[in-house]
């Protein structure tokens, strides 16, 4: 259903390889969830040299992230956070198509692979609050809206350390009500991803992306690895920046920071002309192929 809605203005001689995901986006509200999809929308200033040719966005709810970047982000102001729906159907659905020149030696490939992702992030309160109710209408409403999902980018603020058996609770208690809700036995790809890596107590270990979820996050580390050693599905790790750095050398953050604590940092882009994210599209690629892409994880 997706393909005839997707008209990537691409040379037409390149071969497509399609792969598809449906996505759910979890994490807690100081996460970045939204900023995290409304730069890939964007997708600014991109690299010659990345092998992401171009996303473009599939409905309205795609293009209303373009805008939240283009409104509010590029003009150095914060996202508002996503409110709690009382209607699971009242969630936005994003799709994207993510067109890349094919991984081995991309520069000179006529294939292009194409990832049509269909992509809902929820509201902080559900990881924080709804997942900790025992008997509530909402939280089935939600996790049998979960159920379909092919992959879940499990988003976390990787200054929140802290907060770390916090964190660990929730994520029990979603494996739990998955395992129990899926009577088909499928395999879920669960993406652990370390959001705000700017930042430099995390940009120096952007690239050993599994350290440092074990370094920074032992309990949910060690949740995540019993439960794939159950066989319960595949688990893998990811660092990402909506914001990146500037400089050539001597790297610093472009983001201006309005906050930090122990609920994580809230910060605001610091110059759109130079905004290049990091890392935004190696968990999508891993969730929708089965396989990590080295160059998605490059500077």
């Amino acid at each position: 259903m997706l393909k005839s809605i997707f008209k990537p203005k691409i040379n037409q001689n390149l071969k497509p390889e399609n792969y598809s995901g449906v996505l759910r986006v979890i994490g807690d509200r100081a996460a970045g969830k939204t900023t995290y999809m409304a730069a890939l929308a964007r997708w600014p200033n991109a690299d010659f040299s990345s092998p992401v040719e171009l996303v473009i966005s599939a409905n309205k709810d795609g293009e209303y992230l373009i805008k939240q970047a283009q409104n509010l982000i590029e003009k150095g102001l914060q996202i508002e956070q996503t409110r709690l729906a009382n209607d699971v159907l009242e969630i936005k659905d994003y799709s994207l198509r993510i067109v890349l020149k094919k991984s081995d030696n991309f520069s000179r490939s006529n294939t292009v692979l194409n990832l049509d992702i269909s992509c809902k992030d929820y509201s902080g309160e559900f990881f924080s609050d709804v997942l900790q109710e025992t008997d509530c209408q909402l939280l089935r409403d939600y996790l049998n809206d979960c159920f379909p999902a092919t992959g879940i980018m499990l988003m976390i603020d990787g200054t929140t350390h802290r907060k770390d058996l916090e964190y660990a609770r929730g994520v029990d208690k979603l494996l739990v009500a998955l395992a129990g809700g899926d009577i088909l036995g499928q395999k879920r790809r669960i993406a652990l991803v370390l959001t705000k890596c700017e930042l430099a107590d995390l940009w120096g270990n952007r690239h050993r992306p599994k350290f440092l979820a074990e370094a920074r996050f032992p309990i949910i580390f060690k949740r995540l690895e019993s439960w794939q050693d159950l066989g319960m599905g595949n688990v893998e790790y990811f660092t990402t920046s909506a914001f990146g750095v500037t400089g050539n050398k001597y790297f610093k953050p472009n983001s201006q920071q309005i906050y930090r604590g122990r609920g994580g940092v809230a910060s605001v882009l610091e110059d759109s002309k130079k905004w290049r994210p990091f890392g935004l599209v190696s968990p999508i690629y891993w969730i929708c192929t089965g396989q990590r892409n080295l160059e998605l994880d490059k500077d």
